[in-house]
């Protein structure tokens, strides 16, 4: 009679999965800048989305969100950056409470954007962005 050799079942996971996994927790612990939410118990959010002309998502764009102005009682933190994901994506968390924030975004091959947002309480602020492309006039003269 003959034995019959025991095999192993794979899981079918991909390395593909394993490393973008890692890359949204690397993501969002560098779009958190490593704050604890502080006594009023959250935190609030700015996120938004980043399109090239004519509208198609524009990954890996450097994102960088600065605080501006800040009530009294509210956290001074140090700027953030990131990059956006693979849809153009950003998120940070920021303390909530009245504020001012400065977002500033650039890729290369586009013109750089900035915009101001306030933001109340704890709450999320999305914003949309169009970065056009750098215009070729004058290159080679």
């Amino acid at each position: 009679m003959r034995k019959r050799k025991k095999t192993r079942r794979r899981t079918a996971t991909t390395t593909g999965s394993k490393f973008a996994g890692a890359l949204f927790l690397l993501f969002a612990a560098v779009a958190s800048g490593g704050e604890r939410p502080n006594s009023q118990g959250g935190y609030a959010m700015l996120a938004g989305t980043v399109f090239r002309d004519p509208g198609f998502a524009l990954p890996k764009a450097e994102v960088t969100v600065t605080m501006t102005a800040a009530a009294d009682g509210v956290k001074r933190i140090k700027p953030q950056k990131g990059l956006t994901d693979g849809r153009g994506e950003f998120v940070f968390r920021v303390p909530p409470g009245p504020a001012e924030y400065k977002i500033s975004i650039k890729a290369e091959g586009f013109e750089s954007i900035e915009q101001t947002v306030r933001i109340e309480a704890l709450e999320r602020v999305d914003r949309y962005f169009t970065l056009k492309p750098v215009s070729k006039q004058g290159v080679g003269r």
